[in-house]
């Protein structure tokens, strides 16, 4: 795990089975001024959500026993309004056409730029700023 969450901050939860690779994310967010926490595991995730610790899931769509469709499926229950984007090393369009049909705000296909991710929370904390005002 990187630094634990601040107060005030969007905080981001990125789950990726390769921890440093999570690590690195979060901390590139960090960087642009995110509060992000890295977790190897969706049961880890599975936690933090149910506290509801998080505004935003960044999650591996692959990973062993539990993946990023099972918690797109549980945020989708707990907490709807959570932006949830899927990034994998497999660029599938069936894959990326089900997480969207599923609820996940955006889908980024390994290697991707720190850019594009910090693009697409923007985009979705906007969205969702948007939907609560109307």
């Amino acid at each position: 795990m990187t630094k634990a969450f601040e107060r005030g901050q969007h905080r981001i939860l990125i789950v990726d089975d390769d921890l440093e690779f999570g690590c690195t994310i979060a901390e590139g967010l960090e960087m642009r001024g995110w509060c992000a926490i890295a977790v190897g595991d969706g049961t880890r995730a599975l936690q933090l959500l149910e506290m509801r610790l998080c505004d935003a899931l960044v999650t591996d769509l692959r990973m062993p026993e539990i993946g990023g469709l099972q918690l797109l499926r549980f945020v989708r229950q707990l907490v709807p309004e959570l932006p949830v984007i899927v990034m994998t090393a497999f660029s599938a369009r069936d894959a990326a056409l089900e997480c969207v049909q599923r609820g996940a705000f955006h889908y980024l296909t390994k290697p991707f730029k720190l850019a594009e991710l910090d693009s697409s929370l923007q985009r979705a904390f906007e969205a969702r700023a948007a939907r609560s005002t109307s």
